[in-house]
């Protein structure tokens, strides 16, 4: 900046604390500055009627100001100014923009809104438990984490914000918790709810493990309460978690109860009605299925069956909601993958079974502790051990040039040739801009490579009925390598494959890849799964390092986590986690825990739910009652 007086435009550090001085018509606010340029100069920056900037310019923070300079006093009456970005010591918020909308002009947009609104801002929180955990106040806390004064105040006041945040999440679920176990129904005999599971687990053609027996002990003893079951079973891929779903089913039917089990897709409903017809009926336990695109008949006849009471276990995907089933009895609800439903499963609960047991099942592993702060309205089962006579999938790491796939195809031609059969997944049906062939282009080399061989294609712009003819040429051997989307990655099982091939394996997260790599090695026969890739970041080399490393699902998903935080690892479509404002689940883990402990302190007292101080919070409960009369 020039010294000589008049309009100036600068950028300048502030260099000392803020005062205000209030006078009869308005307030001033004048601020030490360190001006930049070729000659540094000290002045005295003046802000007139913006009384709450005291707050917004601590020591270190970067501005462009604009106004007029009086080199006498050294002082600049601002006219206009900016925050400069990415230059407060560390201090800057950042912010989600979209185009045309600049960081300066946002931050002008919050300190306006800030300047005008924050003194009407009630703070709903209780006095009580601010006191408690030594909370600041919601007006400091919303100025302080967009203008934070120092690194301690904004400590403070995302504290306050995350704890806030979480604490209405916990009252939530666990007040549905609450809602629950306040039901009453008919209370099912427990030694005939077991005897029943631990004669089909006896008729297995499979040793069963002592995580499975664990699991349906834990399952049965839910069944036999009062309250309506809602459990968790976590399980790695291929370790029998649809075992202990069918024990569910049979201890059920023995009672003369129905049990609906929904699948995400039509080709995973198809194989577990395919896995409970050849399990159940034998014993005598009728079993429908009902998925979209049925004929007319074998409809019309499921659907009297299940209205008769004559199918006691009924396994389709959300064709299971329709207003046309009519349930004669129904009380277990066992959903696979539920996370995928959305509103699925509530919807069939309030229309087909209110009340009924609920027991949700997931490949998708969650590290235990997450997995419990965030889902504090379920009890969880895990299932770590894996089946007797299991192999682990050999998993290579190849590049997508000429040479390494050309030893790639001579290992799929060498098990095609065994009467072995291989997956081959892609990222994605259309060709990428960055050159990646499309699905057909994948298809047609595959065809090319393996001669004879029939290639088949699966992907979700086909229809059910479409899907399903392939996945059953696939099953029965008539198609020998299937090209897919991962449309495959949940639940698919054809033994008889022994070679996963996924294409750019660097775009996929751990969870995707460690699923699709289960739909091979589900057999005794050696199988290999091999990543195709030139991954070009280092997280991404991270991600890959790791599958070659284990085959813990478990351990897997906590390296995810790691990688990628939980808004990638876990986002929407993979487990359902809910997205917050300012917490985050894996950083803040420690206030969740905390905020589910008091969250289930509040409503086991009276006090919450008669005093106006906790108003707000009870709502937050109350929302769970809504919930539940909505689902």
């Amino acid at each position: 900046m020039r010294h000589p007086g008049g309009a100036v435009r600068f950028i300048a550090e502030v260099a000392g604390q803020a005062t205000v001085r209030v006078r009869r018509g308005g307030s001033t606010v004048s601020v030490p500055l360190l001006a930049r340029g070729e000659e540094p100069l000290r002045v005295t920056g003046v802000f007139f009627n913006q009384p709450y900037l005291r707050h917004q310019l601590p020591v270190g923070r970067l501005l462009q100001v604009s106004g007029r300079y009086d080199p006498v006093r050294r002082t600049i009456a601002v006219s206009t100014f900016t925050f400069h970005v990415g230059r407060t010591r560390g201090l800057d918020p950042i912010y989600r923009l979209t185009q045309g909308l600049t960081v300066e002009l946002l931050r002008t947009c919050i300190a306006k809104a800030i300047e005008q609104f924050a003194d009407g801002l009630v703070d709903e929180f209780p006095q009580v438990l601010r006191r408690r955990f030594q909370l600041i106040g919601l007006h400091d806390a919303v100025r302080q984490i967009h203008f934070p004064a120092s690194a301690a105040m904004l400590h403070q006041a995302r504290r306050r914000l995350v704890f806030e945040e979480f604490l209405r999440f916990q009252l939530r679920i666990q007040g549905f918790r609450h809602i629950r176990k306040g039901m009453a129904r008919t209370v099912l005999p427990h030694e005939a709810l077991w005897g029943a599971a631990q004669d089909f687990l006896d008729r297995l053609p499979f040793a069963v493990t002592e995580d499975q027996h664990q699991a349906v002990r834990e399952v049965i003893g839910d069944l036999s309460r009062e309250e309506p079951m809602h459990r968790l079973l976590q399980g790695d891929v291929g370790s029998g978690k649809t075992a202990v779903a069918l024990a569910a089913a049979v201890a059920m039917a023995a009672q003369g109860f129905q049990t609906a089990f929904m699948a995400p897709t039509g080709i995973l409903a198809g194989q577990h009605a395919n896995e409970a017809r050849t399990r159940l009926t034998p014993l005598g336990i009728g079993v429908v299925e009902l998925v979209a695109g049925q004929d007319a008949r074998s409809r019309a006849k499921g659907l009297h069956d299940i209205a008769a009471g004559c199918a006691a276990v009924i396994v389709g995907t959300h064709a299971l909601v329709a207003e046309a089933v009519e349930f004669r009895n129904l009380r277990l609800v066992i959903t696979d993958e539920q996370h995928r439903f959305g509103v699925g499963v509530r919807r069939l609960l309030r229309e087909k079974g209110r009340g009924a047991d609920v027991l949700q099942l997931s490949a998708t592993p969650i590290p235990r502790t997450l997995a419990l702060s965030l889902y504090g309205d379920l009890d969880i089962s895990v299932i770590r051990q894996m089946p007797t006579g299991r192999q682990a999938v050999r998993t290579l790491l190849v590049s997508l040039r000429p040479r390494p796939m050309e030893r790639v195809f001579r290992l799929v031609r060498s098990e095609l040739a065994m009467g072995r059969q291989a997956f081959a997944v892609v990222p994605r049906i259309d060709a990428a801009a960055d050159g990646h062939g499309s699905l057909d282009e994948i298809r047609a080399r595959w065809e090319d490579e393996l001669g004879a061989f029939r290639v088949g294609v699966l992907h979700g712009r086909m229809t059910e009925t479409a899907q399903a003819d392939v996945m059953r040429g696939f099953a029965v051997g008539e198609v020998q390598a299937l090209i897919a989307t991962t449309i495959v990655e949940v639940g698919v099982s054809v033994p008889n494959a022994t070679v996963m091939v996924i294409y750019e394996a660097d775009r996929f997260g751990l969870a995707t890849l460690h699923q699709l790599r289960g739909r091979v090695g589900r057999s005794e026969q050696p199988s290999v799964c091999v990543l195709v890739a030139d991954p070009s970041t280092e997280t991404a080399k991270a991600r890959l390092r790791a599958l070659l490393d284990s085959h813990d699902g478990f351990y897997l998903a906590e390296q995810d986590l790691r990688l990628r935080g939980s808004g990638e690892a876990f986002g929407e479509r993979q487990s359902g986690l809910p997205a917050f404002a300012v917490g985050d689940v894996i950083r803040d883990q420690k206030i969740m825990l905390a905020a589910r402990d008091v969250a289930r302190q509040l409503l086991a007292d009276e006090d919450f739910w008669l005093l106006p101080a906790f108003s707000s919070l009870r709502q937050s409960a109350l929302d769970a009652v809504d919930t539940f009369a909505d689902s």
